[in-house]
C-alpha cells in the first residue's frame, strides 16, 4: 500500500478474479513478492485483506497518518493560510483540493494538500460549507486562519456573496489574495488574444504539436531525424492554456528544432495518411512572420517564465511575490523600444537565412 500510494499508481485491476491474467498492482504485488503464509492468508476465506473495502481503508488509514503528521509539524503560533481550487477528474467529478500553508516548528515555511474532497455542486454556499467542514475535520481552529488563498472566479473572489466573503464575516482577518500566478496567466491570455498574428502563431504551434507527437509513425519519423543528425532528442510541449511555462518551453523547442520540423513536414508532404496537413503546417513556419512572431513572443515569455515559477514556489513570501511582478513589468516594458525590436529583428533575419528562408517583411 505505501509503496503504491508513493508511487502513485493505480490498486485495483479491471478484472480481480482468481483466472485474470492481471489482477491489478496491488493483489500482484502480493503474489509476486508475498511469502508462502501472505499467499495462505490470501486465498483463505477470512484472512486476504484484498478486496476494495480494505484497500480503500488501507490507503485512508495512511492518508490520515500522513495528515496528522502535517499538522503537528505546525508551530506553536498555529496560524495558517488556506489554499483552495476546484477542477474535474477523470470521471468527470468536481474535485476540490485543500491546501494549507503554515510554519513549522523550525520556523520554514511549509505548503500542503490535506485532501482532494468530491463536491456535488459548485455554488459559493456549498464550497465555503466544504472549506469549514475539512478545517473542523482537521481539528484546525478557523480563528487562526490568517489567508485565503482562491482563483479570480465570481463564485470565489465575489465581495458580496462569493466564498472568500463568506469566510471573512466569520474570520475578518483572513485576508483574500487572488492566486498571483492565476492571475498572470489571465493577464497574458487577455494581452495576445486579440492580436491576429500572434494568435495563429501560437495555432500553428499547438498543430506542430498534434500532428508529430499525436502519430506514433509522425513522431518515430521526427526522432529519427534528430538521432540521424547525433542530437539530443527534444520532444514538443502542447500549449496549456493555464500553464505558460510550457508555452515558454515549447516556442523554446520549436525554435531548437526548427530545421528538422521542416525536413520532417517536408518528407510527410509526400507520404503518410495526411499530406495537406503536412503542406499546410510547412507552409506556416516558413515565413519570416513566423519566426519574427517566435522570436517576439519566445523573449517575452522567458521574462515571464521566471516570474511564474517563483509564484508557484512554496517558500515564497507575499512581499517578494510583489517585487517580482513589479520587476518583471519594469523588464517588458523596457522590451518596447526601436532597439529591442531591430535586435530581434535581425536575429530572426539571421535565423532565417540559415534555415532557407527569405526575409520578406
Amino acid at each position: 500500500t505505501l509503496y503504491l500510494a508513493k508511487q502513485g499508481l493505480s490498486f485495483r485491476g479491471h478484472n480481480e478474479k482468481r483466472e485474470s491474467l492481471n489482477r491489478g498492482n496491488f493483489i500482484e504485488l502480493l503474489e509476486t513478492f508475498g511469502d508462502k503464509n501472505t499467499k495462505l492468508k490470501m486465498k483463505s476465506r477470512y484472512g486476504h485483506y484484498t478486496s476494495h473495502e480494505y484497500q480503500n481503508d488501507l490507503i485512508g488509514v495512511i492518508a490520515s497518518s500522513t495528515k496528522n503528521i502535517i499538522l503537528n509539524n505546525m508551530s506553536e503560533f498555529t496560524a495558517y493560510s488556506i489554499l483552495v481550487d476546484e477542477t474535474k477528474d477523470a470521471s468527470k467529478k468536481e474535485q476540490l483540493s485543500f491546501l494549507i500553508r503554515f510554519i513549522d516548528k523550525n520556523y520554514n515555511i511549509q505548503e500542503k494538500a490535506l485532501g482532494c474532497y468530491h463536491m456535488k455542486r459548485c455554488d459559493a454556499d456549498s464550497l465555503s460549507k466544504a472549506i469549514l467542514t475539512i478545517v473542523a475535520e482537521n481539528k484546525l481552529d478557523i480563528s487562526r486562519c490568517v489567508a485565503q488563498c482562491y482563483d479570480g472566479a465570481s463564485v470565489m473572489s465575489g465581495s458580496f456573496t462569493g466564498v472568500q466573503k463568506r469566510i471573512a464575516d466569520i474570520v475578518p482577518h483572513a485576508i483574500y489574495i487572488h492566486c498571483y500566478a492565476h492571475r498572470l496567466n489571465l493577464c497574458l491570455l487577455n494581452s495576445i488574444q486579440d492580436i491576429r498574428s500572434v494568435v495563429n502563431m501560437f495555432d500553428t504551434v499547438q498543430g506542430i504539436y498534434t500532428y508529430l507527437m499525436n502519430s506514433q509513425t509522425r513522431y518515430e519519423l521526427f526522432t529519427k531525424i534528430q538521432n540521424d543528425k547525433k542530437i539530443k532528442v527534444l520532444h514538443l510541449e502542447r500549449l496549456v492554456e493555464t500553464r505558460w511555462s510550457y508555452w515558454y518551453s515549447s516556442l523554446q523547442k520549436i525554435k531548437q528544432r526548427y530545421s528538422e520540423i521542416k525536413e520532417v513536414l517536408t518528407i510527410l508532404t509526400l507520404q503518410g495518411d495526411q499530406t495537406a496537413r503536412a503542406c499546410g503546417l510547412l507552409e506556416e513556419i516558413s515565413t519570416f512572420q513566423f519566426i519574427m512572431i517566435l522570436s517576439i513572443m519566445k523573449k517575452i515569455l522567458k521574462c515571464v517564465h521566471c516570474l511564474s515559477c517563483e509564484l508557484q514556489s512554496t517558500s515564497i513570501f507575499l512581499p517578494d511575490a510583489m517585487h517580482l511582478v513589479k520587476s518583471t513589468k519594469k523588464d517588458l516594458q523596457s522590451f518596447r523600444n526601436e532597439e529591442t525590436f531591430f535586435q530581434i529583428h535581425n536575429k530572426s533575419k539571421l535565423f532565417a537565412k540559415k534555415n532557407g528562408l527569405a526575409d520578406d517583411e
